[in-house]
């Protein structure tokens, strides 16, 4: 039969080896989404980060929702890190347990446009802590929402003026086509107007006809009046032919 202090040394050696065996990891890290906030009653996400996890600086806050199988009794932190990897803050989260079911989830945000964090743009990374061990690691990303607008903003007073312009265009084309439309009418109307190469050879033989009159008409009358008379004929009639041999040479 064994002593009494024999058996105490093989407790004591039992919960030695015990503590030196390494502990199998009971808990399960299921998923983890960033959002607004979670449901108190079904304890799911809410308002969950669109594709790419980016939020405006000028957003209320962020949150970090993890789901865990068997969650564990150890201490559990959200650690915070900003775009130049230092902790902006980290806090100790309880796990808020699914009443029936053998999962929980832990949740933690911070405030961003009424902070500091509103001033670091970039992508910021969040890591759960077990035990003070890392257990799993996601990211965000900060943008800076005046700078996005402002850039609509531009890009909208751009197509505006682009549009501006375009409508410019047409208005001028209009007038531009409505000034062609009335050089063809008036095209048409002086070619209407035009007579043949005949009609000319006719008129230029009877100006000839009528010059070679006044030549003769000159030498016959002796008076200045008549003269002049004489000139004024062949003014109308010099005038008449070189606006008509004109026209001849536009067609």
């Amino acid at each position: 039969m064994m002593s009494m202090r024999t058996k105490l040394f093989a407790l004591a050696l039992f919960v030695i080896a015990m503590l030196a065996t390494p502990q199998a990891k009971a808990y399960t890290i299921d998923v983890g989404k960033f959002c607004y906030r979670y449901d108190p009653t079904t304890l799911l996400s809410v308002g969950e980060i669109g594709e790419g996890n980016v939020v405006f600086s000028n957003s209320e806050k962020i949150g970090f929702w993890v789901r865990i199988i068997d969650p564990p009794t150890e201490e559990i932190r959200i650690d915070w890190k900003d775009p130049d990897g230092i902790t902006f803050i980290q806090n100790v989260v309880t796990p808020i347990l699914k009443t029936g079911e053998n999962w929980g989830i832990v949740f933690d945000y911070i405030n961003i446009a009424e902070t500091m964090a509103k001033n670091k743009l970039g992508i910021w990374t969040v890591k759960i802590l077990i035990n003070k061990e890392p257990q799993g690691t996601a990211q965000f990303q900060i943008i800076n929402y005046d700078l996005i607008q402002q850039r609509l903003d531009d890009l909208s007073s751009h197509v505006e003026t682009i549009q501006s312009e375009n409508d410019l265009l047409k208005s001028q084309n209009q007038q531009l086509t409505l000034q062609l439309q009335m050089l063809q009418t008036d095209y048409a109307t002086l070619q209407s107007q035009i007579g043949t190469s005949s009609d000319y050879q006719q008129i230029k033989s009877d100006y000839d006809d009528l010059y070679d009159d006044y030549e003769t008409l000159g030498r016959d009358l002796g008076t200045t009046r008549m003269m002049m008379y004489a000139s004024v004929v062949v003014a109308i009639a010099s005038v008449g032919v070189a606006v008509y041999f004109g026209a001849i040479k536009k067609s």
